[in-house]
């Protein structure tokens, strides 16, 4: 899940979620890919990458160290509303770089409310192809953006090292699958919901980044296939924003976290 794109990002459990000893008993396995778990990832691929239209919130967490060397956590939310191969809005908020992103097939805008600022530039045909060149041009894109793609469960378990279905867990309300897995240098879990197939949950561990150990997420308010209106995607310049130049539409990137620990430190921002 964190192949390349390292999208990762979950509300990580904090007393949400607990296995009990006899759970743990019952769904250890022998192999090192369980197929239930594999399964249960395709199944949520397959509902994302055929729906027409998508849409979610995330609330996300990510620890960062601060120049006083103690660990604080960032904040952050997201609505995403993507319509085919070629349309997709993102709004952030919180701690990290407030912004409006737009992609309407044809060009990419980033507007920035807390400045007036927007800036726009030519972009590739689909919202895959955008992701890809975020990540080839500057090694970052948006956290939750291998769900994104043509075929998530191809990016997902590109590398997978493990794979493991711990049990079923109720998470806001939801009956989930929980599942566990590893490419080399992370870990992550997932909650995927039994009934919907769709992501409420994800928890992932770098084990080679100590500057970032970990990324959390939680995710609501899924509707797929309802209809979005065009302007959805279209920047309409409301607030007579001036125009400045582009800057990476990768606005919850790791290393705008890392950056951002000194700023929000001298603004009193606390753990």
């Amino acid at each position: 899940m964190l192949s390349k794109r390292k999208w990762i990002s979950v509300f990580c459990a904090l007393g949400l979620v607990m296995t009990t000893a006899s759970a743990w008993a019952q769904d250890t396995v022998t192999s090192a890919l369980d197929q239930r778990a594999l399964d249960e990832l395709k199944l949520m691929s397959d509902t994302i990458s055929k729906a027409a239209t998508i849409s979610f919130e995330t609330k996300s967490m990510v620890p960062v160290k601060a120049p006083s060397g103690i660990w604080i956590n960032l904040y952050g939310d997201s609505k995403v509303v993507m319509q085919g191969p070629d349309k997709l809005f993102v709004r952030t908020a919180g701690d990290l770089a407030p912004n409006d992103f737009y992609f309407d097939g044809k060009n990419i805008t980033s507007y920035s409310a807390s400045k007036n600022l927007f800036a726009v530039r030519p972009a590739p045909a689909t919202v895959e192809a955008v992701i890809d060149e975020a990540y080839r041009d500057e090694g970052k894109s948006f956290p939750f953006a291998d769900i994104l793609v043509s075929e998530p469960y191809s990016v997902l378990t590109d590398g997978l090292t493990s794979a493991f279905y711990v049990g079923r867990s109720t998470i806001g309300g939801v009956l989930t699958s929980h599942l566990a897995f590893s490419h080399q240098g992370q870990e992550w879990q997932i909650w995927i919901g039994v009934e919907d197939h769709l992501p409420r949950l994800v928890c992932a561990t770098y084990l080679e980044d100590v500057r970032e150990p970990s990324y959390t997420a939680e995710f609501k308010d899924w509707k797929l296939n309802e209809p979005v209106d065009a302007q959805t995607f279209v920047y309409q310049n409301t607030t007579n924003a001036a125009m400045t130049e582009f800057r990476s539409p990768a606005v919850f990137s790791r290393s705008t976290a890392r950056d951002a620990a000194p700023q929000l430190m001298a603004q009193g921002v606390q753990s």
